[in-house]
């Protein structure tokens, strides 16, 4: 059973969407806006809602999964017949809208026009009339802002110069965003099964707060909150070592272990 009060949904919606503060600025300065990250969020409500059915252990209907996800019929049958085919979710034929910057991008590329348009041309490709092949809702403007501030683009004389370098993802930001992805979501599974669960066995999930301090108290209690991980991260990660050792080739050795400390602060 949980300890969550579930019936107090909008208060729940409220704490989520503290949250989401964060995740919406990752994911706008990334170029990922509102309709694409919707979309993207149907499978994961979809393999939720069948997850909740199997623990109350009710039937996985179309009707079920439809109503604890919110998700419309339409999209469930399409998710449920493509896990059927024994295919991903992601392949399932349901309609997930692409950015017009993201959509004008693959259209210069799929037409193989010069790497530098003009941004506006009667007599020649230009810029403002690829974008109007794509949307005829979105200024040309708009979307040269957005893809100069993506970096994919760069603007000079009133010329766009499509910059296929940025499309080479750098493998060290992506390693650093993997990380963070990991951290979160570990700390995230801890406090959420804690609150799930109506058991002893909790996850340790804590923080220490305070506040009404100056800008020398911050620069102290920061530069002794590394001291204490790098102390104590020392020795754990030795006993991690030790017990990687015992464990190594246990048939039963399946499982991983996360420790994990941060630190902010703010005015």
């Amino acid at each position: 059973m949980t300890k969550l009060p579930l019936d107090d949904a909008q208060f729940n919606l409220q704490q989520v969407l503290l949250l989401m503060g964060y995740l919406s600025e990752w994911l706008i300065r990334s170029g990922v806006g509102y309709t694409e990250f919707t979309a993207a969020l149907k499978p994961i409500f979809y393999e939720q809602a069948e997850l909740e059915l199997a623990r109350i252990e009710q039937k996985p209907t179309i009707s079920a999964i439809s109503l604890l996800s919110g998700l419309h019929r339409k999209d469930v049958t399409a998710y449920k017949q493509t896990v059927q085919a024994g295919k991903a979710l992601t392949e399932a034929p349901v309609s997930e809208p692409i950015s017009v910057p993201s959509r004008v991008v693959g259209l210069w590329l799929a037409e193989g026009w010069k790497e530098t348009l003009p941004f506006y041309s009667e007599t020649e490709n230009s810029f403002e009339h690829l974008v109007k092949r794509v949307s005829t809702e979105r200024h040309p403007r708009s979307v040269l802002n957005e893809l100069i501030r993506l970096g994919v683009v760069t603007e000079q004389a009133e010329n766009v110069s499509l910059q296929k370098g940025q499309f080479i993802p750098d493998p060290s930001l992506q390693e650093a965003r993997k990380i963070l992805t990991a951290n979160l979501s570990a700390h995230l599974a801890s406090g959420l099964h804690n609150l799930f669960q109506n058991t002893g066995d909790t996850y340790l999930e804590q923080a220490i707060c305070a506040d009404e301090l100056t800008e020398e108290s911050i620069k102290i209690l920061h530069n002794e909150s590394l001291k204490l991980w790098q102390e104590y991260s020392l020795r754990l990660l030795k006993i991690a070592s030790e017990r990687c050792a015992i464990d190594e080739g246990k048939p039963d050795a399946t499982q991983a272990f996360r420790f994990g400390v941060y630190q902010h602060d703010r005015e």
